[in-house]
């Protein structure tokens, strides 16, 4: 009987056989009188010729974690010697050639078909089709060793049940014994909540909690036992396959078959033979664990139990993915210490046992299209358990999922506008599922580069101490690097450059010449510097820019002029939002080199001795704004990526910025067609409309964060009636609040010396960044304009 560990007791076995033979009783798991005569059977042949003695037990199998029966009789056993073996039958599904679509029928008329009905095993078994059932045994222990891995692991406290253990080890065992039969694709978990409940760890926790909060230590476990049966999973391969049968089905009518790199996957396979893992996507549509759960699955590899919101466990879902290993989290838990308690020792417990394990480090969908700032709880349980030295290492694997189109772009239109979010339930799911009847174009999954825990971080034994700066540091640029290896891999897509360049044009509409020359050039930029693009992407070859531009005004998210003498494309009224999204997937890609733009820019307007250090200045200064919104590499990293993004655009881009005459001749010198206007505008018009506001607040009180969100719609609402600002996706409650973010870190929100002045010069500063955007832009349109042959349009 293996241990919880997933260790096997077997050599331990091996040398009691030295000594007189032991009695080995075979806990025979059976469902029915067709497996009580099987397991009757194989041990009968086992001891032909007498051996070793043996006793058979035979128990009711039931769909519990454990048997009571079982329990009972280790209850009753003084010999510390004798060998618990467990037993059961097990049966496959057809899957030879010409029987698939048997499968699909018992998944289609809800039939398990690993839990046929007593007549069909029957059946089988007389007609002697051995291929569909096996004996299943588990690794035997003797009752020693099983005492002796007890008091490891719970401290052989007397409140501990050793019985309950010997039992729930016994189904442990057989699990894992399956998993050559079925495939590791139905490795979940399957806890119960007394073997995490029993640990040493675990009442010491309760007790300082008890202590901490003057709470009866016997209410506090009775809650932890209903904090963890709320936490529970339970293991059913039929429902897995159930599952992912309808997750399939609910996302190819839109997506088809899931674009992704099958090298990548094909690559996970040996590294989860070795390390449990945390699979780690980021965070789009509700689509997103679904989709990584059936790429998983379709290619064999070990699923990962998915930690999701409990909002998401309305009937009939929640107790359906509930078999399929999901776990249900609560939200808003800052003030529950007992939960957050109960939360660290479940997922240690998972971890230690080796079950993949997966959530979305975000914490919940972007509803601006890039990715969010990673949410460090969960991660935070699974470091400290590794700092406990509970597993040796454990693999990190960013995911990343971008979609041409997404249904969700009205719900995140809404929201960012002040409406509140649909509340899930079964009439909300409907409605989705309904909606996944169109075409939304193709989805796209890629594989990060993994990452060690144990290489990222140190050895166990060498970590700060818990709660320290230098723990939390290093916890940061953990997660940071995860987010930061998921955006390496987004594919940059043809949706996503269009919503680009459409988006760039400050509300007027473009003409389709001018259009595909400035695509062909970020095109053609991304293929240079080998960056990830979707097929749909190469907007410079036949057919490409026409499929991306039909998809975009089929949806409406564009709109198409062809009564005048040229086509032009503008954004579709009331779509900015929805095209902002597309747009904020590849905008990281084009970052270094749009801060660059703006630097040269304001660097070309002083005094040539002066421009080398306003351009690091002014660099650095945006990366500093502007970090709410996007990940930046170090210091010197990001500096270094500057001038080698400069030295691709012009080798000699110092010397012309030394030379310049002006910010004019200097962008014309060095890039000639630019990407600031395009892809930093929003951001910088959104920190320019709280700037604004911050100004006319009293400096003498603290801002009230939510009244300033408030009055930042407003403000942001007015100046795009008035043209004041360009772009009608500047009014977000996602970059406000990015924005009010920036203001708390220049300690602009409370009294402080010369507020008023440094509220005055945050704003002076956004609106020379916005003077520079507008030299961009209109460098860029008549660039593009005598690049087409015609006259500079609009």
């Amino acid at each position: 009987m293996s241990g919880g560990d997933g260790s096997s007791l077997a050599t331990h076995v091996a040398g009691a056989q030295q000594h007189a033979p032991a009695t080995t009783i075979y806990l025979a798991a059976h469902r029915g009188a067709t497996e009580r005569q099987l397991l009757e059977e194989w041990v009968a042949s086992r001891h032909q010729s007498g051996g070793a003695p043996h006793r058979l037990f035979l128990f009711a199998r039931q769909d519990a974690p454990s048997s009571e029966e079982v329990a009972r009789l280790v209850a009753s056993l003084d010999d510390e010697q004798v060998v618990l073996a467990p037993l059961r039958v097990t049966w496959r599904p057809e899957l030879f050639e010409g029987r698939r679509a048997a499968r699909w029928l018992d998944l289609a008329l809800l039939r398990n078909p690993r839990k046929p009905r007593e007549g069909a095993k029957r059946r089988l078994v007389a007609a002697g089709q051995q291929e569909r059932w096996a004996i299943v045994q588990g690794e035997p222990a003797t009752l020693g060793q099983l005492r002796q891995r007890w008091k490891q692991r719970t401290g052989g406290e007397a409140d501990s049940d050793f019985a309950g253990f010997v039992a729930r080890q016994a189904e442990l065992s057989l699990e894992r014994a399956e998993y050559p039969i079925h495939g590791v694709t139905y490795k979940l978990p399957q806890v119960d909540r007394q073997d995490v409940m029993a640990t040493p760890g675990f009442r010491e926790g309760l007790e300082k909690l008890a202590r901490e909060s003057g709470e009866d230590v016997g209410k506090l476990r009775r809650q932890a036992a209903e904090y963890l049966h709320e936490l529970r999973t339970e293991r059913s391969p039929f429902i897995l396959d159930l599952t992912m049968r309808l997750f399939r089905w609910s996302y190819s009518r839109a997506y088809g078959q899931i674009d992704i790199v099958p090298e990548e996957v094909a690559a996970l396979r040996p590294l989860f033979e070795k390390h449990s893992a945390l699979i780690l996507p980021a965070h789009k549509t509700n689509l997103d664990g679904p989709i990584v759960e059936t790429v998983l699955y379709d290619n064999g590899l070990p699923p990962a139990s998915l930690f999701g919101g409990i909002n998401m466990s309305f009937w009939p879902m929640g107790p359906l993915l509930r078999k399929g290993g999901k776990i249900f989290l609560r939200r808003g838990i800052q003030d529950d210490p007992l939960y957050r308690f109960v939360l660290r020792e479940y997922l240690a417990y998972l971890v230690e046992k080796r079950f993949n394990l997966s959530w979305f480090p975000e914490g919940t969908r972007s509803r601006t299209g890039k990715l969010l700032p990673p949410k460090l709880g969960l991660m935070n349980y699974v470091v400290q358990g590794y700092r406990e030295g509970r597993i040796e290492d454990l693999l990190l694997v960013p995911v990343a999922l971008v979609y041409d189109q997404v249904y969700e772009t009205a719900d995140f239109i809404r929201e960012a506008q002040g409406g509140k979010k649909r509340k899930e339930s079964f009439g909300w799911l409907v409605s989705y599922l309904r909606a996944l009847r169109q075409p939304y174009g193709k989805a796209y999954l890629r594989v990060g580069k993994v990452m060690s825990m144990r290489e990222a971080l140190g050895p166990p034994e060498d970590q700060p101490p818990a709660g320290s700066p230098e723990a939390r540091l290093a916890m940061q640029k953990l997660a940071l690097a995860v987010s930061w290896r998921t955006n390496e891999v987004t594919p940059i897509t043809g949706i996503g450059l269009v919503s680009f360049a459409l988006l760039g044009s400050g509300g007027r509409a473009v003409p389709r010449g001018r259009l595909a020359r400035y695509l062909a050039m970020l095109a053609e930029n991304a293929r240079v510097r080998g960056l990830p693009m979707a097929q749909s992407a190469a907007l410079d070859e036949p057919g490409k820019l026409d499929a991306a531009l039909d998809a975009l005004e089929g949806s409406r998210v564009i709109t198409r002029f062809d009564e005048g003498p040229e086509t032009v494309y503008s954004i579709g009224e009331g779509q900015h939002l929805a095209a902002a999204f597309y747009r904020n997937s590849m905008l990281h890609f084009v970052l270094e080199r749009a801060i660059a733009e703006v630097a040269v820019t304001l660097a070309a307007a002083e005094p040539v001795e002066r421009r080398e250090k306003i351009f690091i200045d002014s660099a650095l200064r945006l990366r500093e704004a502007l970090k709410f919104d996007f990940f930046f590499r170090e210091r010197a990293e990001f500096l270094a990526a500057l001038e080698e993004e400069l030295a691709r655009t012009h080798a000699n881009w110092r010397e012309e910025l030394l030379g310049a005459s002006g910010p004019e001749h200097a962008f014309r010198r060095i890039f000639g067609l630019g990407t600031a206007h395009a892809a930093l505008r929003s951001f910088l018009e959104a920190y320019l409309v709280v700037a604004d506001c911050l100004e006319v607040l009293p400096d003498d009180v603290p801002a009230d964060e939510k009244a300033l969100s408030d009055a930042a719609q407003a403000r942001g609402r007015q100046y795009v009636l008035e043209q004041r600002i360009r772009n009608p996706e500047t009014v977000s409650q996602q970059l406000f609040g990015n924005a009010i973010d920036l203001a708390r870190n220049l300690k602009l929100l409370a009294p402080g010396p010369d507020l008023p002045a440094r509220r005055a010069e945050l704003a002076m500063r956004l609106r020379g960044a916005h003077e520079c955007l507008d030299l961009i832009e209109r460098e860029t349109v008549a660039r593009l304009g005598k690049l087409v042959g015609g006259q500079p349009a609009g």
